[in-house]
């Protein structure tokens, strides 16, 4: 295969978790993620790229609001209408409504633009999008998985142990994405680059907040391995917020959020890359990323009741635009009065407080330190479930494992039909 040639270089963009509609506590963003969809287009018009690639959570929920769906389909409908690039692929997520992200799909097609909402098991050729380069041949290959489930993986059997689970999951997994691979090298041909997508949590990744990435488990996955993936030249992930080269190979990345997801975020350098192959089978992939800008600071307030309020007078000050929360975590004492000060301390500017919190350590009869106070917001239904289970001394450790698949499942289901109803 080396040495033979293709006719010009090939690039692509790669981005992931948009959360279209989602929210910061009880703040709306679809201010910053139409400037997001602003600042892209003009990206796409600099870099004139072959194709952008979307790698899951497209949306924050599995029924996002019409306000969000519009400012999605109005993007690819632009990017088609100004010829922005030969092709958009998009994956679904894990918070996408894989029903609701295919309905439009063979429509779409015509805006140039491939969605794979979840897989199709009797039809893999379906994750299969050959870009073409500027003669009309096959010039990237992408092997266009979206987010897997653990019922996509495999299929449970009586008696099955949790290592035999694992093994059988890792097993699906690897087989999965070698089997979309083959056929996106065969319909391809010989020479053509092969771009492989994921929306996944990989063992070694960094996260940078479980509660907003959900990342200990995935679709009942844990961490998979990346040595079960197959042999590619560029590898566009999705799920985990933090812009990262895995392993430091800067062609196995994950894209991260454009917009910090929660305040653990907040300061985050957020991009997307630029993936740029070269006109022969063996030149190096050359990725570069592009930073998002800023479209609304966060920053996170913390220490004693006294600093707290000493730092939100600066912020207003500086007549910074800027969502705060607000959290003690040092002194002593009722905080009823600084909770009732602080409407006082921002009113009239552009200072707004999301969430305020006693992040103190609270002593407690054993001695031990208080626990983080998690607002039921933060939580999934999924994760709620597996804490009842927790609770549940009556259950067997096996039922404990089996359980929260079931339930996610039926969950599955339930949001599906919600969202075809609305």
């Amino acid at each position: 295969m080396h040495g033979m040639e293709k006719s010009v270089d090939m690039k692509i963009i790669h981005t992931s978790d948009w959360h279209w509609g989602g929210r910061l506590h009880d703040q709306d963003r679809y201010a910053e993620h139409e400037a997001f969809a602003e600042w892209l287009k003009d990206l796409l018009r600099r870099e004139k790229p072959e194709a952008l690639v979307v790698a899951g959570d497209i949306f924050d929920t599995c029924a996002p609001s019409n306000r969000a769906q519009a400012g999605y389909y109005s993007l690819l409908a632009e990017i088609y209408k100004e010829e922005l690039c030969r092709a958009v692929v998009v994956v679904g997520g894990n918070h996408d409504s894989p029903s609701m992200l295919n309905a439009p799909a063979q429509a779409l097609v015509h805006l140039k633009a491939w969605v794979i909402g979840e897989i199709d098991a009797g039809n893999p050729a379906g994750e299969v999008v050959l870009v073409p380069d500027a003669t009309g041949k096959p010039g990237l290959a992408i092997a266009a998985v979206p987010y897997l489930r653990e019922g996509d993986l495999r299929r449970d059997e009586a008696g099955d142990a949790e290592a035999d689970r694992t093994a059988k999951l890792q097993e699906g997994f690897r087989a999965h994405y070698a089997h979309v691979a083959a056929l996106a090298r065969e319909a391809a041909g010989p020479g053509v680059p092969l771009v492989l997508t994921g929306h996944l949590n990989l063992s070694g990744a960094t996260l940078s907040d479980v509660r907003s990435e959900r990342a200990l488990r995935i679709g009942n996955l844990g961490a998979m391995p990346a040595a079960l993936l197959p042999r590619a030249d560029y590898y566009a992930f999705g799920h985990l917020h933090t812009p990262q080269a895995l392993g430091g190979h800067d062609c196995c990345r994950y894209s991260g959020s454009p917009l910090p997801m929660s305040f653990a975020e907040a300061g985050q350098a957020k991009s997307v890359a630029v993936v740029e192959f070269g006109s022969k089978a063996g030149d190096p992939v050359m990725v570069r990323l592009e930073e998002v800008p800023v479209f609304q600071r966060l920053e996170p307030v913390q220490g004693s009741p006294d600093s707290v309020s000493a730092r939100l007078r600066e912020l207003v000050a500086a007549q910074a635009s800027v969502w705060v929360e607000v959290q003690v975590t040092t002194g002593a004492g009722d905080l009823g009065p600084l909770w009732n000060s602080l409407p006082g301390l921002v009113e009239g500017s552009a200072v707004q407080i999301l969430a305020q919190q006693d992040g103190r350590p609270q002593a407690r009869p054993d001695g031990a330190r208080g626990a983080e106070v998690i607002g039921l917001e933060q939580l999934t239904p999924l994760d709620v479930f597996r804490m009842r289970l927790a609770d549940d001394s009556s259950l067997s450790d096996e039922e404990r494992q089996w359980l929260p698949a079931l339930f996610a499942e039926v969950l599955k289901s339930v949001q599906e039909a919600d969202a075809q109803r609305e």
